[in-house]
């Protein structure tokens, strides 16, 4: 599409207020993105040309381009940079997020998911009734099943939100909702599509194997490690995309 469609598409949203950094920029373009005010595949302004639209200078403007390209959302073709809407515009939304958090900030969320995580566990292993278990195992085969991105975020939060519910703890179940809605996301950053897939499914059978034969230690245990490794991917990639936005 030509560069003209995406300027329409720019005009719609409002200026970036003064003075403008490149993240700042860069988080708004993405909120424009994931609302489909630039639709896919359209063409980027210059530098130049997308700082007079947003308000900002050109060598911010520029940064900002390299940073959707870095986050995915600015792809380069034979026609030049085009938009990249994800398929999971919730995933945009926690890269957002993830440039307001510092690896201790990261580290704090995961201390407290997963103690949260593997407290329910802990009381479902010995409170779960029957009917409860037989749904937290259907849940884990549709997550086995899954095929794309969203779908096994959504089972993944779903599935420790339910283990929350058969501990019989209202406080665990809204605590571990608020965690989902705050960081659910995140944990699936970055590279969703890459995080493997059979070894999630294998820890979800491992937890609900543990909460079934009354293992509460060990259901405790496994669903710490289940969620810690998740935030470990994303400190891990929080250190080196700030290492290669400073050019190291």
């Amino acid at each position: 599409m030509p560069v003209d469609e995406t300027l329409r598409s720019l005009r719609r949203w409002s200026r970036t207020p003064e003075p403008a950094d490149a993240a700042g920029v860069a988080g708004r373009i993405a909120e424009a993105i994931v609302l489909g005010l630039l639709p896919d595949g359209e063409r980027v302004p210059g530098g130049a040309e997308l700082a007079a639209l947003l308000g900002c200078r050109a060598e911010v403007a520029r940064d900002a381009l390299g940073r959707l390209a870095g986050d995915g959302l600015v792809i380069t073709s034979a026609v030049g940079p085009l938009i990249r809407r994800p398929a999971d515009p919730l995933l945009v939304a926690g890269t957002a997020r993830l440039r307001e958090l510092d690896a201790h900030a990261l580290r704090e969320i995961s201390d407290q998911h997963s103690a949260i995580a593997g407290t329910a566990a802990l009381l479902a292993a010995e409170r779960a009734t029957a009917d409860e278990l037989t749904a937290l195992r259907a849940l884990a085969a549709e997550f086995a099943a899954a095929t794309g991105t969203t779908d096994r975020r959504r089972l993944d939060g779903r599935l420790h939100i339910e283990i929350a519910a058969a501990a019989q703890s209202s406080r665990l179940t809204h605590q571990e909702i608020a965690l989902q809605t705050e960081t659910g996301a995140l944990r699936w950053l970055p590279w969703a599509e890459a995080i493997p897939h059979g070894a999630e499914t294998a820890q979800h059978a491992a937890i609900l194997d543990a909460i079934e034969a009354g293992a509460g230690d060990r259901a405790r245990a496994l669903a710490e490690d289940h969620v810690r490794a998740g935030i470990r991917r994303l400190v891990e990639f929080r250190l080196w995309s700030g290492d290669r936005r400073c050019g190291r």
